[in-house]
């Protein structure tokens, strides 16, 4: 006779990450999200402005799904740059983007794809 019983998952059901918050963003103007994924879905370049963060431990993505320049700056500067790093610029392709973890009122880069910060 065959066994027809259904393997058995492991693993607590306490541990199961709930979904990101998601916003899509068509204009320019302030992305207002602080956690999650951002997309930037501007037809044309989108000139975007990102607050500095008020808690440590926030992780922001943020990514193109079109193919343009776009910018995301942050007047503080990413990675407690400044001036001299308070523009993120986008290279030009779909799927550009950066994760953003925050700490002391900063946000710092955690990983990149494709973004120039200056």
């Amino acid at each position: 006779m065959a066994d027809n019983v259904a393997p058995q998952l492991t693993g607590d059901a306490n541990t199961t990450e709930a979904a990101r918050p998601v916003e899509e963003y068509a204009a320019s103007g302030a992305i207002t999200l602080t956690t999650g994924i951002a997309y930037l879905t501007k037809a044309g370049v989108g000139v975007m402005t990102l607050a500095d963060p008020v808690e440590d431990g926030l992780t922001l993505t943020i990514t193109s799904t079109t193919a343009q320049a776009h910018t995301v700056t942050n007047t503080t500067g990413i990675n407690d740059l400044g001036s001299s790093g308070d523009v993120g610029t986008y290279g030009g392709a779909k799927g550009d983007g950066m994760t953003l973890t925050s700490l002391g009122g900063q946000w710092y880069v955690q990983a990149n794809q494709n973004v120039t910060i200056a």
